[in-house]
């Protein structure tokens, strides 16, 4: 899946995450500890360290900015509402991603039903209107008009294809291909078994690919 990653575009995310130390989840823990307790800097800082990761992977879930803002808001603050569930014997992350995944997810749903049709367009003017959309620049410093056609022709076609998967595999291809989660991570996220992440991946790329070759000829090989 380079093609994701690497052709014409870059994804302007955070790297793939690095593990945890000892230390790391010692200090997590006592944060989460001191926001049970009621400590609201405690709390701030665990949304200082996850909100532009959360923010990414809402974005790539969704193709929209401003959706994806408020289904992370509305993540955090059910996070807050339930953390004294919370057993610090897990990761924030985790726990925290996987709330905001099932809220994506089902808002898709919810604006398949209400619409029945088709899925709006990556770009869908926003640029005219003001907004910034903050996924994707091109990797060259200098480019031609035709190469911003081109470029803006394959993000389209990407985003169309990621649309069209099913959620379990268009969910593991943004999470892993797109955000740089371990299977490991991810199988902790979606609670199933890593083998189960793996073959949703592998299938997702299958499906993903054939779409895509069939409206981008020439970036494939045969």
């Amino acid at each position: 899946m380079n093609v994701l990653r690497n052709r014409l575009y870059t994804v302007q995310t955070p790297g793939p995450t690095t593990p945890a130390t000892g230390s790391d989840r010692e200090d997590e823990r006592l944060l989460i500890e001191q926001a049970q307790a009621g400590h609201g800097a405690a709390f701030d800082e665990l949304n200082r360290r996850y909100i532009n990761k959360a923010y990414s992977i809402a974005y790539q879930m969704l193709s929209d900015p401003d959706n994806a803002r408020d289904l992370v808001q509305d993540a955090f603050m059910e996070v807050f509402r339930t953390l004294n569930r919370f057993n610090t014997q897990y990761r924030f992350s985790t726990w925290l991603y996987r709330i905001l995944i099932n809220k994506c997810i089902n808002f898709r749903k919810r604006e398949t039903r209400r619409r029945l049709l088709s899925i709006p367009e990556f770009w869908s003017g926003r640029e005219q209107e003001g907004h910034t959309v903050p996924a994707f620049t091109l990797a060259a410093t200098t480019v031609t008009p035709h190469e911003i056609l081109e470029h803006k022709e394959l993000t389209r076609a990407i985003r169309d294809a990621l649309n069209s998967l099913s959620e379990r595999h268009r969910t593991v291809v943004v999470l892993f291909d797109l955000e740089g989660l371990s299977h490991k991570q991810i199988a902790e996220i979606l609670q199933c078994p890593e083998g189960t992440v793996m073959s949703r991946l592998h299938h997702g790329r299958l499906k993903l690919k054939h779409i895509l070759s069939r409206r981008l000829k020439g970036y494939f090989p045969r």
